[in-house]
């Protein structure tokens, strides 16, 4: 007799979360907790002035990456029209100050929410078994995970080390440990940098508190889409974290998606290697499954995907069995909040 599509789900819900899954955290995960996603983003970078101090000449690639920009999305404009330098880290600037506000605002509003915040939940319940340590990749600049940590009283490490300003870690990574016993942590490897990276007058790349205002002379030390994405991660932090994501990646038991469109070629390389070596469980939670993750899994690079969707009554998957998707009417499992119902008691 065949399983019924929740049958399935919850099977392959369980068996994920059970292999201890690297966490994959998309811009739909950010979009979730109240952070703007690229559209207002984009919005808010064609209403930008030109900026002064240019020639018409020195603007022109300004001119056509707003023209671009117009009748594109972020990523394809950068893709298009290769922004100098100059003018590349005005976009940066833009997007750090537009969107840093909203990430304090999520946490105050984490703060005063009653209710425990799924993410940490996730978290608690990874480092209930044996494990102790447990991977976060993420392209975000936000510090949703970070927060997450937090708030259940979990060490958490993103390359730096603790303080008030921050150095550098390197493959130098603390050990943390009480009376001997080594403590629960969260690796969260930021593979496009974080809103309270700066690079300094020096060009060394350092972190702050989340309270601590950013110096003038400091840049934000994020990484937008586009041609400059590549080139920008060529440097540290970046080369070391990404070194350590691909290594989170290549040893991984299972993957746990949210919010993630598997449109990053830059962070995914690794995760599809592995996908095709070795038979783990995938589960993708997100509002809508893109056509990027769908091509993903009917290139057949996962053979126990599970991939959920809002819908109309509850929720929708694809899954090998469902590869066209199925409607599940018992629960709207594609909210990290109905999903853990699966597999907490």
């Amino acid at each position: 007799m065949s399983k019924s599509a929740f049958e399935i789900l919850n099977e392959r819900a369980q068996a994920c979360v059970a292999a201890t899954p690297v966490i994959i955290l998309g811009s739909g995960a950010s979009i979730a907790a109240g952070i703007p996603g690229m559209g207002p983003l984009r919005a808010h970078l064609l209403a930008l002035p030109d900026p002064a101090g240019f020639t018409d000449g020195e603007l022109e690639p300004w001119y056509a990456f707003k023209e671009a920009l117009k009748h594109t999305d972020l990523e394809a404009a950068l893709h298009q029209v290769n922004l100098p330098d100059i003018l590349d880290d005005l976009v940066v600037e833009a997007t750090w100050k537009f969107l840093q506000p909203e990430d304090i605002q999520a946490f105050n509003r984490l703060l005063s929410h009653n209710e425990p915040y799924p993410l940490t939940q996730l978290f608690e319940h990874l480092l209930r078994s044996t494990n102790n340590e447990i991977d976060v990749v993420t392209p975000n600049y936000d510090r949703l995970a970070e927060y997450a940590a937090d708030l259940g009283g979990i060490y958490h490490e993103t390359g730096f080390a603790y303080g008030h300003v921050r150095r550098r870690l390197g493959d130098n990574r603390q050990s943390v440990s009480i009376e001997g016993n080594r403590i629960d942590r969260v690796n969260i490897w930021k593979v496009h940098g974080s809103f309270e990276w700066f690079k300094d007058e020096q060009g060394i790349i350092r972190a702050l508190p989340i309270s601590h205002p950013k110096p003038d002379s400091w840049k934000p030390a994020i990484v937008t889409p586009g041609i400059q994405k590549y080139r920008r991660t060529y440097d540290e932090p970046f080369v070391s974290i990404k070194a350590a994501s691909d290594r989170a990646f290549s040893s991984a038991s299972a993957f746990f998606c949210s919010g993630f469109g598997f449109n990053d070629e830059h962070i995914q390389t690794k995760l599809t290697e592995r996908c095709r070596s070795k038979q783990v469980p995938l589960v993708l939670i997100t509002m809508e499954v893109t056509s990027a993750a769908k091509a993903f899994f009917e290139g057949a690079f996962c053979k126990e995907y599970l991939a959920i969707e809002r819908a109309d009554g509850g929720c929708r998957i694809y899954c090998p069995e469902f590869p066209d998707g199925e409607v599940v009417t018992e629960g709207d499992y594609w909210q990290l909040e109905s999903f853990l119902t699966l597999i907490t008691p």
